[in-house]
């Protein structure tokens, strides 16, 4: 992919996303070859992940000018949702039609005409919420139910701070709203060299959540590349974190030695039993990620009704190994980054009835709270992603 353009750039990557491609993925890649400077990265950005996040609703808005629109060739279709995406944004006509025109003249020059047209007629109309917030109908629904509102979608399709880790102590950075996060508001740089580590604070909750003692044995299971135990084992924590991925695990042993921290990485299958226990076990499970839309803004349309439950199944199979792992009187946290019932309190009361050993435990949660009880969910505010977190204590043995 060899753009002319910060909208050329943008109109490849949405097509590559719709095949199936992740927008967070492609930028990255394509930004790192590209000699431009950064004021036209961010503006690709801005355009990818704006169309994104308001997709649904874009193409509400240009369907009473699009006789046909899914006969229209996907490039001048993703134009003219871009085009629409940067009206709505607030862009005046005179900046915004004729670059999306001449764009289309390249790709299509029989259709730049319409483009014209349909950019110049653009109007806003009243949306049904589901429509207007993009989200599928069958999650806005369940979230109404679940929730009693949806409005708090709407932060999904705000813009995303960058929030960092700190693993040692810094300076001159803004603090985010837990310790040890903080805002970074400078350009893309090699982290861990200044012992940071790009990380969502609602991420970096769930590890807080379990405040290691310094040499404290810590079981991090399904953890990925490792972020959650890099805090850990910054903490003085002795950290072995499990996955089934072992390349992941491999950059995140890369990045540990540049972080200098110590952790531990064991490669399993984690429906099967582990070798080991510890007091002290986090769960940080797969799951079917709808508290990350702003940042991975396609899986919305990508995921169906199905998913959260198939997503709980799974879920409480890795549960019952992380129970088992856990020695008497220990805590176990199990956190997802996603709101739906089936794969937090769904998990959490299927969990219990089976293991009367563990009694959950009150989480003080420093974020806005969409729903508290069995468990803790986190509303998708000032850049967090949505978050369930349950703590749940061994009260006693159980063979």
């Amino acid at each position: 992919m060899r753009p002319e353009s910060p909208r050329a750039l943008a109109v490849g990557i949405l097509l590559e996303v719709e095949r199936g491609g992740r927008a967070q993925l492609l930028l990255d890649r394509a930004l790192d070859r590209l000699p431009w400077p950064e004021r036209d990265k961010a503006y690709a950005t801005h355009l990818v992940y704006g169309a994104l996040r308001r997709l649904r609703f874009l193409d509400f808005l240009l369907e009473p000018h699009l006789k046909r629109p899914h006969r229209l060739p996907p490039r001048v279709r993703w134009i003219l949702r871009l085009g629409a995406w940067e009206w709505l944004w607030g862009k005046a006509d005179h900046a915004r039609v004729s670059p999306w025109v001449e764009e289309a003249k390249r790709v299509s020059p029989r259709l730049a005409g319409l483009v014209n047209a349909v950019l110049r007629r653009l109007h806003l109309r009243e949306a049904p919420e589901c429509v207007r917030l993009s989200l599928p109908d069958w999650l806005c629904l369940a979230w109404r139910d679940f929730f009693g509102q949806v409005a708090f979608a709407q932060g999904f399709n705000e813009p995303a701070p960058l929030f960092v880790t700190a693993y040692r102590p810094v300076e001159g950075l803004r603090p985010g709203p837990i310790p040890d996060s903080y805002l970074w508001e400078g350009g893309k740089t090699d982290f861990s060299a200044l012992g940071l580590q790009p990380q969502n604070p609602a991420s970096l909750f769930a590890a807080q959540l379990l405040d290691p003692a310094p040499g404290e044995k810590v079981l991090d299971l399904c953890g990925g590349a490792g972020l959650k135990a890099f805090y850990l084992a910054a903490k003085g924590a002795e950290v072995v974190s499990y996955d089934l991925n072992p390349k992941r695990q491999e950059a995140g042993e890369r990045t540990a030695r540049k972080l200098g921290l110590r952790v531990a990485y064991r490669t399993q299958d984690l429906t099967e039993p582990l070798s080991e226990k510890a007091k002290k076990v986090l769960l940080d499970a797969p799951c079917t990620g709808t508290g990350t839309f702003r940042s991975h803004p396609e899986l919305r349309y990508r995921l169906v009704a199905e998913d959260p439950r198939r997503m709980a199944e799974l879920q409480l199979r890795l549960l019952e190994t992380a129970a088992r792992a856990t020695e008497e009187g220990g805590m176990l946290i199990y956190s997802v980054c996603t709101l739906t019932e089936e794969e937090g309190e769904g998990v959490a009361q299927a969990f219990l009835g089976r293991h009367p050993e563990f009694v959950p435990e009150p989480t003080a949660c420093p974020f806005p709270v969409l729903r508290s009880g069995l468990g803790v969910y986190v509303a998708p505010e000032g850049g967090l992603d949505g978050f369930y977190y349950l703590r749940l204590r061994k009260v006693n043995f159980k063979t």
